[in-house]
Parts: C-alpha cells; structure tokens; sequence
C-alpha cells in the first residue's frame, strides 16, 4: 500500500472524515477502488464525520509514463515470440522438407535479427516494470498491469487452444505429419511458456499483496 495514501487516510479520518465522501474524492484524485478500500480497511472503528479534505492527486504523467512501458512489454514480447517461432519454423522447413511443395522459408537473418532486437529490450523493460513495482507495491493493483496481464494470459490461451485444435484436426483427418507435428509443438511450447510465466506473475502479485496486509492488519 502507499505510505502517502494510507497516511492522508488517517489524518482525514482522525478529523472526521465520512469515509464515503473521502472514497470518492479519491477516485476523483486517481486512486483505484481497490486500493482506496483496502486501506481504508485498516482504520476499522474510526468514526467519520464532517468534510474530506483535498486528497493527493496521482500524477497524470505516471499514469502515460506507465501505459507506454507496458505497451512496449507488450509489442516487443509479440516480437520475440513471433520471430522465435518463425526462426524455430524455418529450421524446421530445412530438416524436415516438404517434397510436394516449393519451400517458400522465412529469411532466418530476419529472424534472428528480430529477435536479438525485440527479447533484450522486453528484459529490460520486464526489469524495469518489477523495480517499480518493487518500489510501489501499491502497483500491483494497478489496472494498466492487471489488463495487461490479463490480456497476455487470455491471447495465449486461445493461441494454444487453437493450435491443439488444428493438431487434433490434423490428426483425424489422416493428415498429420512429422512437419507438421514439429511446428505445432513450436507454437504449444512458446504460448506455454509465456502463459506459465505471466500467470506466475498474478498468483506472485496476490500473494504479496495478501501478505503485506497480513503484515499490516498485525502492525495495527
């Protein structure tokens, strides 16, 4: 939780603030609900009377700040994942060849290019976003992070869905091949491995949470 929020909180509530006016003026101010709500949990008892005194603004500049490094996670993860499947598929497309057709392969330079590009910047950006969640652990109820992740989480699900489906297909129709089988691996492996990851990133982003006001609820 903020130390600023949960401090102006306390003061307004120890001068009489009614707890509804005092919810939404920091709405108003840019907190979420989610965060204003578990901090007023903590002051449980307090009575609230009178007017609620201004709130401290989130600045809007933190907010475009933090929307445009988390859609460059975003874009520059598609880049990886895109040019590390179509780097796996044209190896594939020259040890596992198709004799009925031409082979019509990806340049591998692209490839590969796209790739030591995209991945390092997404690690350090990656980086980035989990010190400042670090700093801010109030962050981790942002709605900009939870949408993103969400997203993510929801993008490859139907990602990897729909390659087990047309495997599956594939496969009654009497057409699998080992070609085939390869790269609908290569599409499984990467949206697994991208779904695993920021589906611990939620689970992590709940249980700090859950602890930090375990660990305040006892401080209280």
């Amino acid at each position: 939780m903020s130390l600023e929020l949960k401090h102006y909180i306390k003061e307004a509530l120890g001068k009489g603030a009614d707890r509804e006016a005092l919810t939404r003026t920091l709405s108003r101010s840019g907190w979420s609900d989610a965060v204003i709500q578990k901090t007023l949990d903590q002051f449980v008892g307090v009575d609230a009377f009178g007017v609620p005194i201004p709130a401290p603004r989130m600045q809007a500049h933190q907010i475009a700040r933090d929307l445009f490094i988390y859609l460059l996670v975003l874009v520059t993860l598609g880049m990886s994942a895109f040019a590390l499947g179509g780097l796996l598929f044209d190896l594939i497309n020259q040890y596992l060849p198709d004799p009925a057709s031409q082979y019509w392969g990806r340049n591998i330079n692209w490839a590969i290019a796209q790739l030591i590009v995209a991945f390092p910047v997404f690690t350090l950006l990656t980086r980035l976003v989990q010190r400042d969640v670090d700093r801010h652990p109030e962050k981790r109820e942002s709605l900009i992070r939870k949408l993103l992740i969400y997203f993510i989480l929801t993008l490859t699900a139907i990602v990897g869905l729909g390659d087990l489906i047309s495997t599956l297909t594939t496969f009654l129709q009497g057409e699998l091949t080992l070609r085939f089988t390869a790269k609908a691996l290569v599409v499984l492996g990467i949206s697994l491995l991208v779904f695993v990851y920021y589906l611990f990133e939620m689970r992590r982003d709940d249980s700090l949470v859950r602890r930090d006001d375990a660990v305040q609820e006892e401080a209280a």
